[in-house]
């Protein structure tokens, strides 16, 4: 018995010793060239850079919880040619994760359609069944979830104000909000819209979690909580009845 638990213990040591110290996710969760991946565990921002290296000059930030396309790679072992937002670079591994789309098959039931994704916290726009763009998201705190099902855009309001249904002094109470952009989407008060408030949205964001420079946040009130640009660039695109698919994965 003593031989085969020094065994195993010498087994377990030999793993440990192969485990990463940085930190990089493991290969099945790695970007994927042509795929998208978002940016998590960066202290805010993830710097793009003009070459694969850290030698190389900035060319744009990406805030965490960002998604960005794999263009190729890896490059020097641990960089990826990525692009985000019209700007392509070279972004490091260690805050990169596969994320994927949810709306793949999706798209192909409809010419236009907004697909929220609760499990990857983004929000994919499909105009003729081609992806527009993709951005992180953050829906329904746990007691307050995003309801899943297939509808259509209600309203488009410029500007708006956020009014709590709920009394103050009640737990879910907030006080009065002025939104650059928000769209209903479902009865019952569900909108797509811009959260000054929330310094970045994607994966973790819809759940209590420590933002070092707010203390401790969840997720929204059912709404989906989507960055400035984002927001702005839905609104644009958007109309009344264009189709709204919230899903669970």
């Amino acid at each position: 018995m003593r031989k085969v638990l020094a065994v195993v213990l010498a087994v377990v040591l030999a793993v440990v010793s192969l485990a990463p110290a940085s930190g990089r996710v493991s290969a099945a969760g790695r970007p994927q060239t042509g795929s998208y991946s978002r940016v998590y565990g960066a202290i805010g921002w993830l710097n793009m850079r003009t070459g694969p290296s850290r030698g190389y000059s900035i060319r744009a930030t990406i805030p965490k919880g960002g998604v960005v396309k794999i263009v190729s790679g890896p490059y020097n072992s641990e960089w990826y040619k990525v692009s985000y937002r019209g700007f392509v670079g070279y972004s490091i591994d260690d805050y990169l994760t596969h994320t994927g789309l949810a709306g793949t098959y999706i798209k192909e039931d409809y010419s236009r359609v907004v697909v929220v994704s609760l499990a990857r916290q983004q929000v994919e726009v499909y105009n003729n069944h081609q992806l527009l763009f993709v951005s992180a998201a953050t829906t329904g705190r746990p007691e307050l979830t995003t309801p899943v099902g297939t509808t259509t855009v209600m309203a488009k309001l410029s500007p708006y104000k956020f009014v709590s249904p709920w009394p103050k002094g009640h737990k879910y109470w907030y006080a009065s909000a002025w939104t650059k952009h928000a769209i209903r989407f479902r009865s019952g008060g569900y909108y797509l819209h811009d959260a000054p408030w929330r310094p970045y949205n994607g994966y973790g964001t819809n759940k209590p979690h420590y933002d070092p420079d707010g203390g401790w946040r969840t997720g929204s009130h059912g709404c989906v909580n989507l960055p400035d640009w984002a927001a702005t660039r839905l609104y644009d695109w958007i109309s009344v009845g264009t189709t709204v698919k919230v899903v669970s994965y």
